[in-house]
């Protein structure tokens, strides 16, 4: 009897997966596993998953229709991220191929890091501490400073996407005592909103009324350049936005003007719109080395404590499938 084939795209050598990915759950005597390295041809990848029961996907690697038809009879295909941008989604429905995405997993680490760019923004924490390194401030420059940097208590922070990042964002940042606002597809319950202490409001009431926005939506054809120069020009002045999403939700141009015209006071962004050849940046973001602006290189989620749930997660509904049951976290109908 043919072993099961579980096909990974992980960017690590096979012991290293199963020792830490695979936490050692998974048994090389009841699976037949397989790795696709990074630059795999498309063909290449095609002949890897055929007759594959589980792919195991991180969001490095782009999946065609054409790969897609090639693991025609997969079981599942289990994404190590939140995100499924990368699949080719419509296709995999289609073809009746269960997509599971790894939902939570990352929402402390993404959270804590949204509300270390409030704070580093709020308090001006590296222009000051270039100052304070300098060793040469003065106290007619410490003066300057004095009507740049403010509290998060009495704001209004306002939340694009309150899914379970945005709920985290909510209770963390709810400590210091803003007012919470915020904008979803689907409101929340009444209950909900209490327990969270948030506000429901329509999304240009959400650009109006917000001291900082902070956004955490997916990627989708819906979500995509959902904030650009209209939405930005919607925005208080002196405002401060956050981007912990993906960067095609924005418009970087229009943000880097809105910065360079002094529009927006600060943002801080873990995600950027470049294009790209292979790891060469062919057209560079324009909000690199603006000042104001703090960006982080897509380094919110993977926390030591993030990654080791998310392998546990990924793992637990490989295992599941392997064992004959249905799958969770699925993000299409098959």
């Amino acid at each position: 009897m043919n072993k099961p084939k579980v096909v990974t795209f992980l960017p690590a050598p096979l012991d290293f997966q199963l020792s830490h990915i695979f936490s050692n759950r998974l048994d090389l005597s009841i699976v037949d596993l397989v790795h696709v390295p990074r630059d795999s041809s498309e063909d290449e990848v095609c002949q890897a998953v055929v007759g594959a029961t589980v792919i195991l996907l991180p969001p490095i690697r782009h999946i065609n229709r054409k790969m897609l038809e090639a693991s025609r009879g997969v079981k599942l295909i289990q994404v190590i991220s939140v995100g499924y941008d990368f699949i080719d989604l419509e296709a995999a429905t289609e073809l009746k191929i269960p997509v599971a995405n790894n939902p939570g997993y990352a929402k402390s680490s993404v959270a804590e890091h949204t509300l270390m760019f409030m704070l580093m923004l709020l308090k001006k924490g590296l222009r000051l501490h270039e100052m304070g390194n300098t060793k040469q401030w003065t106290l007619s420059e410490k003066q300057g400073f004095w009507d740049q940097v403010w509290e998060l208590r009495g704001k209004t922070l306002g939340i694009l996407g309150l899914g379970s990042i945005g709920k985290e964002v909510a209770r963390l940042a709810g400590v210091f005592g803003p007012e919470i606002i915020y904008f979803k597809r689907t409101r929340l319950s009444e209950e909900e909103e209490e327990a969270l202490g948030v506000e429901y409001c329509s999304f240009d009431d959400l650009l109006a009324r917000s001291d900082i926005l902070s956004i955490h939506v997916p990627l989708t054809d819906e979500t995509r350049g959902m904030i650009g120069r209209e939405e930005i020009a919607k925005m208080k002045r002196g405002a401060i936005l956050l981007n912990l999403a993906r960067g095609e939700v924005i418009d970087d141009v229009a943000l880097a003007e809105a910065v360079l015209e002094g529009r927006l006071s600060g943002v801080g962004t873990d995600v950027l719109t470049e294009n790209r050849r292979g790891n060469v940046v062919e057209t560079p973001s324009p909000l690199l080395d603006l000042e104001n602006v703090m960006i982080t290189p897509h380094m919110a989620g993977p926390t030591k404590e993030a990654r080791a749930r998310s392998q546990t997660q990924a793992t637990d509904n490989i295992l599941r499938v392997l064992g004959g049951e249905k799958p969770l976290h699925l993000v299409n109908d098959v």
